[in-house]
């Protein structure tokens, strides 16, 4: 497996992280009791981090072999 083809499949799972979140997101807006809103906002808080994480990971894989070497890591992974 390439490094592109590493980083489309790390996109492609952000992509299925971000429906999760705005699944968890209408479910807490629904969400009538305190301790349940809490715990999917938890969740929520954690899917963000993946979702970030991920996109970064991607991004570093695309740009992996471009001149300039580790200068990209600090760059937007969007």
């Amino acid at each position: 497996m390439t490094l592109h083809e590493m980083a489309r499949e790390y996109r492609s799972n952000t992509a299925l992280l971000e429906l999760r979140l705005r699944q968890l997101q209408v479910a807490q807006r629904r969400a009538r009791q305190k301790e349940v809103k809490y715990r999917l906002k938890q969740r929520i808080g954690c899917l963000r981090v993946l979702i970030n994480e991920s996109r970064k990971t991607a991004f570093v894989l695309e740009h992996y072999y471009q001149k300039g070497g580790m200068q990209n890591e600090d760059k937007r992974a969007v």
